[in-house]
């Protein structure tokens, strides 16, 4: 009896534009959950080795200016600019990066594997949560064997594809850099010290030399320069919006400035965000078209089918009853959309993984469950929306 229900309302109507807008949400569905697994997929992949200093912190100083060098100006900070710092409300920490005060000189003897090498060069220390290493080796105390260093991988870099090349040196790897030991000269005081010293890792993260605190404090204490005051030229700021027009508009104030390239990070994840909501916006712009079409369509077929369902009406057939047809026939429209949708990402997914696994990324395979359960409830509430509405049309039409 209902397949002869149904048969009899469909033959007065016409699918075409019906198929038409299955096809414009299909589509609408597909930019969309494109939209939202890529944006958990490279989010993902974004986070899965985060850069602590480049997505929420900043190494600020003050600008040098021809003042400072004349000594008008002292370009360090002192603990009331610190404090004034720790109580803006786009700042949660502020740490200092500690210098060393005394002359540090550094030189190896050369073998077959390391060249000879001699430099005057400085230290700095920073708060252990800061670095991207294995922290395995990096203590230290008067017994220690040598001084941890971390040095930034662009020096290794600069030597590398600049000093070496130019001066017909060998080239050194990182792991052949870890392996040498380094002896350092340490004078201060009147004193000297002769250390050795061996490189642990490296960091993309801070651009200067660093020893361990315990290292630092101790140097410091046994051979630094007496000051009244000692001060930072150089702190670690953490924030929670590292593009806080707040922050920005506060660093400029106060004359300080921060490596940019340090927000570059963060502006590329804030601009891929924003391309993935406009892409988003219009994968739902195309939805809502399709539904504005679908509404349409199933008010086309209502109307076409009209005098059949008047007799249905008298010969005593509940609106409901009617109704139903036309909402199964909407709900299965509609699960194909979503199944048809969901499989042509899964097929897109396994395309985009190979081709990133090719270039050294790896990303999840599958589609995020939450995709998934996004799409479900889009679907519900799609459904729900027009099932109440072919429900009031029939009621009206019964009345």
């Amino acid at each position: 009896m209902k397949k002869t229900l149904e048969k009899l309302i469909a033959s007065g109507s016409s699918n075409k534009s019906l198929y038409m807008a299955t096809i414009g949400m299909l589509v609408g569905y597909i930019i969309l959950f494109i939209a939202i697994q890529f944006y958990f997929d490279i989010n993902k992949l974004i986070n899965h080795d985060k850069d602590l200093l480049q997505e929420d912190f900043l190494i600020i100083n003050k600008k040098v200016s021809l003042l400072n060098t004349f000594n008008v100006l002292n370009s360090g900070f002192n603990e009331k600019e610190i404090n004034q710092l720790r109580e803006q409300p786009f700042v949660s920490e502020v740490e200092k990066v500690i210098p060393n005060r005394y002359k540090v000189q550094a030189y190896t003897d050369g073998n077959k594997d390391f060249p000879p090498f001699y430099a005057e060069m400085f230290f700095e220390s920073v708060p252990d949560k800061f670095l991207d290493i294995d922290k395995s080796q990096w203590q230290w105390d008067t017994a220690s064997a040598y001084v941890p260093v971390v040095i930034p991988r662009d020096y290794l870099k600069l030597y590398n594809f600049g000093f070496a090349q130019s001066q017909n040196l060998p080239q050194i790897s990182e792991e052949l850099a870890s392996k040498a030991l380094i002896s350092f000269l340490i004078e201060g005081g009147g004193r000297q010290i002769r250390l050795k010293g061996r490189i642990v890792g490296f960091t993309d993260r801070i651009n200067s030399i660093l020893v361990p605190a315990s290292f630092m404090n101790w140097a410091n204490k046994k051979l630094g320069r007496k000051e009244k005051q000692a001060q930072v030229s150089r702190l670690i700021l953490v924030t929670q919006n590292i593009e806080d027009p707040a922050l920005a508009r506060y660093l400029e104030d106060h004359n300080y400035e921060a490596n940019t390239r340090q927000t570059k990070p963060s502006r590329l994840n804030t601009l891929f965000r924003l391309l993935l909501l406009i892409v988003s916006l219009i994968g739902i712009v195309i939805i809502f078209l399709a539904v504005l079409v679908f509404t349409v369509s199933f008010r086309l077929m209502i109307s076409r089918a009209s005098d059949t369902i008047d007799k249905l009406f008298l010969l005593g057939y509940n609106y409901k009853r009617i109704a139903r047809i036309y909402i199964r026939k909407y709900a299965i429209l509609l699960g194909m959309v979503l199944v048809g949708s969901l499989l042509i990402l899964w097929w897109l997914k396994q395309i985009l993984s190979e081709h990133l696994l090719q270039t050294g990324f790896q990303v999840e395979a599958g589609i995020n469950y939450r995709v998934i359960f996004f799409g479900l409830i889009l679907s519900i509430v799609l459904l729900s929306i027009n099932a109440r509405n072919l429900l009031n049309e029939f009621k009206r039409r019964a009345s």
